[in-house]
This record gives C-alpha cells, sequence and structure tokens, in this order.
C-alpha cells in the first residue's frame, strides 16, 4: 500500500459581500513564504524610506536656519563695521577737542558721561555727541587766500575767498554773542558754544541773525561780502578758546 506525502497549502477564501460566490486562492508554503520576505522586505523599505525622508527634512530646516543666522551675522557684521567707523571719527574729533580745550588725554582724568560705544548704542551719533556744539563744519567752501599765524601781530584767522553772497553757516550750535557792525570786520557775527570756546564771522555784506539767538550747527547766519577792512569779498573766520585764537584748521573737519 503506497502511502503518498500531500504538500502543504493555504488558502485564501474571499467571500463577497451580499451573498456572492466565494473566491479561493490557494497557495503553496513555498510561495506563503515568498510573500511573508517580499511583505518583510517592504516594510523595512518603507520604514527606511520614512527615516530617510523624516532626515531629510530636518537637514533642510536646519540649514534654512544657518542661512538665516548667517545673513543676521552679516548684518550685524555691516552694523559693526559702521560703528567702528563712527567711534574712529569721535576718537578724531575728542582729540580735536581736547586740543582745543587745552587738556592733555595722557594726564586727564575727564571722562565724558558717555562711552562713545554706550552714545552710539543709545541712538546718539557723532552729530549729536560731539559736532553739535564743536565748530568742526566749514563756514563756507572756497580757497583759502590768507592762513593762521600764531606770530605776534600774525593773521588770527582764515580768509576764504568766496563770492559776495554765499551763505555763511554756523561751524558749531550755539547762542549768538555779537551781530553787528565792526571797524574792522564790518557786518560780523560772534556765536559763543560753551565751554570758553566762540567763533567770529567777518567782512559778511548781510546778517541773517541777531544777538541772542540760538542757533544750530549749518543754520545761515549771514552772506559774505567786502565790509569792513576788506580788498575783496571773503569771509574771515576765526575760533577763540578762552579769548585766544587757535588755528582752524586743527579743528574744521566737516564739509
Amino acid at each position: 500500500m503506497k502511502t503518498g506525502r500531500h504538500k502543504r497549502a493555504f488558502s485564501i477564501i474571499l467571500v463577497p459581500p451580499g451573498g456572492g460566490k466565494p473566491q479561493s486562492f490557494s497557495f503553496g508554503r513555498k510561495h506563503m513564504l515568498l510573500a511573508v520576505i517580499a511583505a518583510a522586505i517592504l516594510v523595512v523599505l518603507i520604514a527606511f524610506s520614512i527615516a530617510v525622508l523624516g532626515r531629510t527634512n530636518r537637514v533642510s530646516v536646519t540649514i534654512a536656519r544657518l542661512k538665516s543666522e548667517n545673513r543676521k551675522l552679516r548684518e550685524e557684521r555691516q552694523k559693526v563695521g559702521k560703528l567702528e567707523d563712527e567711534l574712529g571719527r569721535l576718537r578724531v574729533i575728542e582729540g580735536k577737542l581736547m586740543t582745543l580745550l587745552g587738556v592733555d588725554k595722557r594726564n586727564s582724568d575727564r571722562k565724558l558721561t558717555l562711552s562713545p560705544a554706550s552714545m552710539l548704542t543709545r541712538g546718539f551719533t557723532p552729530e549729536r555727541v560731539y559736532l553739535g556744539k564743536t565748530p568742526t563744519l566749514w563756514p563756507v567752501r572756497g580757497e583759502i587766500s590768507r592762513g593762521f599765524s600764531n606770530d605776534p601781530g600774525g593773521h588770527k584767522g582764515l580768509d576764504i575767498a568766496v563770492p559776495s553772497e554765499t551763505p555763511v553757516r554756523a561751524t558749531g550750535e550755539g547762542l549768538v554773542e555779537f551781530a553787528g557792525e565792526d571797524d574792522i570786520f564790518g557786518n560780523m557775527v560772534i556765536i559763543n558754544h560753551g565751554s570758553g570756546i566762540s567763533t567770529l564771522y567777518g567782512h559778511n555784506s548781510k546778517l541773517a541773525v541777531a544777538r541772542g539767538d540760538s542757533v544750530k550747527k549749518g543754520q545761515i547766519i549771514a552772506y559774505s561780502g567786502n565790509s569792513g577792512k576788506s580788498s575783496a569779498p571773503h569771509l574771515h573766520f576765526e575760533i577763540s578758546r578762552n579769548g585766544r585764537q587757535v588755528d582752524p584748521l586743527t579743528l574744521l573737519s566737516e564739509q
């Protein structure tokens, strides 16, 4: 009597809803194993793809964040560069101001209420900190026909050749101490800038301010001319510290 070996088979029966004819699918053991392996590989591939996609998204987010941070850093570096430039200007102007005031920076304990850095970070600018009252703006732009001389009896200011009726501007903020006629300088203006510093503007054709007026830097205070003891239209300009004239070229820096 012969006995046969029956191969194991797996059957899947699909019963349609509504009582339709069932469908039967039979698989051998080998096919079922292959199907399980294929399903496992598919699950692994899906999981790997999800992991890679998630990592790619995280990398993209990180790259975008780093680009944004780099852009902000570049903007900050530009701001720092501008602050350094402004601080450089402040140091130059401070040195000129100390010279004008007769203060030796090496031996002086005088400190500003705010450091240049803190003044800039609080929204101040050199114009507001130093250049407001300090006479650093050229009153007119023209050729210097005669310079300053510190010799006894020498020329105590600058003669700047300009056409008549050229606007003359205050070199710094201050109070008009004198506005009127002078035997030598003709129509003349003197501005008191505080700290013992004053400026004189002579030989004007007419004046635009009166004694006691408060003026801002750059404000028109007169119009140049040839009044007083003058042989040609020009502006005579002086800077004085405690009543003694100093060379304006040591302080003038702004156009």
